[in-house]
């Protein structure tokens, strides 16, 4: 189980899980949606919100619908606000 911690955004849960799930690295996951390992970072702590153009990028890699990623956003703004 990954090692979720209390700054991790709903997203970010999933994200972490899966990767681990993968045995893949958060800057592996940068590589494949063309973006930083510090934008992946900032959406798993919930500094940054994914756009829909990268939660079906994300959806796609990480084998997640992208209604469960979507969701989890929301729930993440819900927490936040």
């Amino acid at each position: 189980m990954p090692d979720n911690k209390k700054s991790d955004s709903p997203i970010g849960i999933i994200i972490k899980s899966r990767l681990e799930e993968m045995e893949r690295s958060q800057p592996w996951l940068a590589r494949q949606v063309h973006k930083c390992t510090n934008t992946i970072n900032g959406i798993i702590r919930g500094r940054f919100n994914p756009s829909e153009e990268l939660l079906e990028k994300l959806s796609t890699v990480l084998s997640v619908d992208f209604s469960v990623l979507s969701e989890a956003v929301k729930r993440g703004d819900e927490s936040s606000g």
